[in-house]
């Protein structure tokens, strides 16, 4: 039996959505349009440009680099314009003109600095997204599998809720000999096909990653063994009828499911999933066994469409 070991590691999440970059260009606007009406009312002299910088620091929260440039050019923009609309002089030319100079200092070295800092951040999210991500199926990866199954667990555990664990093992036979087994034979297109499937016949609110290179792992939310055998029955199915039509010869797929039980950490549960996979591959495979035998329990179901999905 192959066993997992995954280092524990943190998630990086950036915030970035429509609705933010509606809240930002509404910040943009009223935030300028007030800094430069207070610019108008005080005297030349007075340094009342150096908030535009303000602007240009809160385009740090959006992954794309335009929001800052647009920040800079308009605080750049009004600075200037203020300078020859502002009435009154209370200080000589040249502290003028410096407090204006220092004014764009200050926005051109706050611009380079969100710059860099939006850089890094990228590169970053890059190497997280490496880390968590599977980059052939774009499925999540086993060090998030690690991650999320604790969460899952302690949650289940805290409201009472089930959760099922499902180990989907993929393998390709020789047509001229079906009890031999050939790893190498799964090819890229295999693997990506298989994880389409299983994402075809899963829940917004389940999980889905791929710990090895032949092997899958469905996290069901809120699901009794029985619903989640429902499901894996179908996608078994499918792939069955697939051999049969000669779309994807020799291909099978082996499912083993359980259930969460008191006291259950990780590897009690993976195990106890793995040991219903071997008894799915020992009975010929393209089918799904689960261990113990799938039966009802007394923990609340929460219906397949009121799942509220989680990170995905």
């Amino acid at each position: 039996m192959r066993s997992i070991f995954f280092p524990k590691a943190a998630q990086l999440k950036l915030v970035d959505s429509e609705y933010t970059h509606h809240f930002f260009w509404l910040f943009l606007f009223i935030t300028s349009l007030s800094i430069f009406l207070f610019d108008l009312h005080t005297p030349l002299g007075v340094a009342a440009g150096t908030p535009y910088a303000l602007i240009v620091f809160a385009s740090l929260g959006f992954k794309s680099n335009r929001s800052t440039y647009i920040a800079t050019a308009i605080g750049i923009s009004l600075i200037i314009l203020g300078f020859f609309l502002s009435p009154g002089i209370v200080a000589p030319m040249e502290v003028i003109l410096t407090n204006r100079i220092l004014a764009l200092m200050v926005i051109t070295i706050t611009a380079y600095m969100v710059l860099k800092i939006k850089k890094v951040n990228h590169a970053l999210f890059t190497l997280m997204t490496k880390t968590f991500i599977d980059p052939l199926t774009n499925c999540k990866n086993n060090r998030a599998f690690q991650e999320e199954v604790k969460t899952e667990i302690n949650r289940s555990n805290r409201y009472k809720r089930n959760l099922s664990l499902a180990i989907f093992d993929i393998a390709h036979f020789n047509s001229s000999n079906k009890k031999e087994e050939f790893r190498d034979g799964l090819d890229d297109q295999n693997i990506k096909l298989l994880s389409n499937e299983i994402r075809k016949s899963i829940r917004s609110s389940d999980q889905l990653y791929r710990v090895d290179h032949d092997r899958f792992v469905v996290l069901y939310a809120e699901t009794d063994i029985n619903k989640a055998k429902e499901a894996s029955d179908a996608l078994c199915e499918k792939v069955s009828r697939m051999n049969q039509q000669g779309i994807q010869p020799g291909l099978t797929v082996s499912v083993g499911i359980t259930m969460l039980d008191d006291g259950d950490n990780i590897h009690k549960l993976y195990k106890r999933a793995e040991d219903a996979l071997l008894i799915a591959k020992e009975n010929g495979g393209n089918q799904v066994a689960t261990f113990p035998q799938a039966m009802n329990t007394g923990k609340s179901h929460i219906p397949a469409i009121l799942c509220r999905p989680r990170s995905g």
